[in-house]
């Protein structure tokens, strides 16, 4: 769906005659010709605000370094000024602005970066800071009808969660209007996973097992979603017809498991795992874990399928792994689950990206198992 071309107005809503003070004086950043990011002016706040944006591949960490070493020099090098009124006594803007912790609300310094305008479910993460320039909250909104659904099933996650969950992000707030939905969170400090990080991940995903809960596989949401998918299909799967019945420990299932999607805490190393709208809180063990592998194999460094393979055969007989399988209750149907998380993957998620390659992956292991 295209984007409008100024969507700060569709997001905080018109202003006309606004008085002085009322003006966000930003430098907008462009991707592919259209508005990406807005950071605030201030140095500190718009390096900070860059961390909205999880670059992954070199490229993408390059440029997104050469613009923080820029905005932090006050060299306006890849940015253009930008200046657009705002209503103080918008609903919205008020609710921004009493996330900064100011007694009096007023206009916050905010970052905000636009997510993919190419589909319908587009959304915006604005990260809020206090009059110390220090950054407080995190507010993800929603225009379009799907955007918005995405952000209510979120939040209705977030607040059902677990109490204590340190991987998970606090929700803070809620907001609806006949215009938008939001969330806001804590701010999460930190940079995507690299591979000298990833000695976390073993005892993260364990910690999501609850050993003293119980249910079939069939019962899982996701699991009937791939049901109605390929009945609908008419896909006959073997695989398919023996797994429901097994009996796993609940599982908290992010669904969308992937390097993107995680912050790592620079002070203490910690994991903060984000955008859970299409999170379980009894989901299926062992499909993030593939997907964390996968995603960033298919997507970042477009391996071939023979590497796909090998990566998906080194994570199976890996000794995490295999501890991990035995506390979630997968040990001896590895495989099949990897089958049915690529088949999930290609006819429930259709990813605008990599379904091709996730095709081959899985006609590829399917002959290898044979599981043809």
């Amino acid at each position: 769906m295209p984007e409008p071309p100024d969507f700060w107005e569709a997001l905080f809503g018109p202003a006309t005659g606004a008085p002085a003070g009322a003006w966000m004086n930003l430098r907008l950043v462009r991707k592919h010709g259209r508005p990406f990011l807005l950071l605030p002016r201030q140095r500190r706040a718009a390096a900070l605000s860059l961390s909205l944006y999880p670059a992954q591949t070199p490229r993408a960490r390059a440029a997104r370094a050469l613009l923080r070493w820029a905005v932090g020099g006050a060299i306006p090098l890849g940015t253009r000024p930008l200046s657009f009124a705002i209503a103080p006594e918008d609903d919205f803007v008020r609710f921004i602005a009493s996330l900064a912790g100011e007694p009096k609300p007023a206009l916050p310094t905010m970052g905000i970066l636009a997510g993919n305008p190419a589909k319908d479910d587009q959304r915006f993460l604005i990260l809020v800071f206090d009059a110390g320039q220090n950054p407080v909250a995190v507010v993800k909104a929603g225009l379009s009808e799907r955007a918005q659904a995405l952000v209510e099933k979120e939040r209705a996650l977030l607040a059902a969660m677990p109490p204590n969950l340190g991987s998970v992000p606090r929700l803070r707030a809620h907001f609806q209007s006949p215009r938008q939905r939001a969330l806001a969170m804590d701010f999460a400090p930190g940079d995507s996973p690299r591979p000298r990080d990833e000695g976390a991940l073993p005892a993260l995903l364990t910690s999501w097992v609850d050993t003293q809960r119980t249910l079939a596989l069939g019962e899982t949401a996701d699991w009937q979603r791939l049901t109605r998918a390929v009945q609908a299909r008419e896909l006959p799967n073997p695989l398919l017809q023996r797994l429901p019945g097994r009996t796993v420990p609940a599982t908290l299932q992010h669904g969308d498991f992937a390097p993107w999607n995680i912050k790592v805490s620079p002070a203490s190393g910690a994991w903060t795992v984000l955008d859970w709208e299409r999170g379980e809180l009894a989901g299926i063990p062992g499909w993030d874990w593939f997907h964390y592998v996968l995603q960033p194999a298919i997507l970042v460094e477009r391996l071939p399928v023979a590497g796909l393979v090998q990566r998906m055969e080194g994570l199976l007989r890996s000794e995490a792994f295999l501890a991990y399988a035995e506390r979630a209750g997968i040990r001896g149907c590895e495989r099949e689950l990897a089958l049915a998380y690529l088949i999930h993957a290609a006819e429930v998620i259709k990813p605008a990206e990599g379904l091709a390659a996730t095709n081959e992956l899985r006609r590829a292991l399917a002959a290898r198992w044979q599981w043809v």
